[in-house]
């Protein structure tokens, strides 16, 4: 039987960058503002030391994202000191045209985009971890972020990614990318990153830690923007701690 070393992952999402951005002078302050969020985020993250940073989704705020933010944003994850694992949320999703389409994110060398509709993975063995998700093509009841989940490994790591709503028993045939409670419970998984709801959910099931990170630009003026890390060691429950950012 193999044994695991220790893993600590950060998770975070839906950062939304160039919101409200839509060229001209006037709009810098809002498309500035959303880069100084992001850029506080990913300080605070390489803080709190992960050998991984998972990011379900909506990186960008449209498929209409200036090019100097995209290029930006490249840098500023070329730059951290740890793997990336990203997917497309409803935002910047797979539209023709869409931002992933257009700019090889995994060109940067520790980037990873996971894009394939149909889910794809890829296995870190120096960290012993298997990460999976899929592309987003179109918001909409057909889209399923979870299906299709491979089974897990039993000498690995297994995490997962996934960008929509959670309906728990409620069933899916109104909701745009319906997350299920019973795709948790039945994974096997050690931990699903999920994006798309901006507030901190805790959706775990069965064993499988899951989670909604919230976002790094609060909901409400009462409330702050969060991100989480995961401490992962072999016989002992996920370790999830939430970070509050100024």
């Amino acid at each position: 039987m193999s044994t695991k070393a220790p893993l600590r992952i950060a998770h975070a999402s839906d950062i939304h960058l160039d919101t409200d951005y839509f060229g001209g002078e006037e709009n810098l302050p809002s498309r500035d503002y959303c880069r100084g969020v992001f850029g506080n985020l990913l300080e605070c993250i390489k803080a709190q030391a992960p050998q991984l940073l998972m990011l379900p989704g909506d990186l960008f705020d449209s498929n209409r994202a200036s090019l100097e933010t995209i290029l930006w944003a490249m840098e500023a994850l070329a730059a951290l000191p740890f793997t990336v694992v990203m997917i497309p949320g409803n935002h910047d999703c797979l539209e023709p045209r869409g931002i992933f389409l257009e700019h090889d994110f995994a060109r940067l060398p520790n980037v990873d985009m996971l894009l394939s509709p149909q889910g794809e993975s890829r296995d870190f063995p120096e960290l012993q971890a298997f990460v999976w998700g899929k592309g987003m093509e179109d918001h909409c009841p057909e889209y399923r972020p979870l299906e299709g989940l491979p089974d897990p490994r039993a000498d690995r790591w297994n995490l997962a990614m996934g960008h929509g709503i959670y309906v728990g028993n409620e069933g899916n045939r109104y909701r745009s990318s319906p997350v299920e409670k019973s795709q948790i419970a039945n994974s096997g998984y050690d931990y699903i990153a999920l994006g798309h709801h901006h507030a901190l959910l805790n959706v775990s099931q069965n064993g499988t830690a899951a989670f909604y990170c919230g976002a790094p630009i609060p909901i409400s003026k009462e409330s702050q923007g969060t991100f989480l890390t995961v401490q992962l060691q072999e016989g002992q429950a996920p370790d999830v701690t939430i970070h509050n950012l100024d």
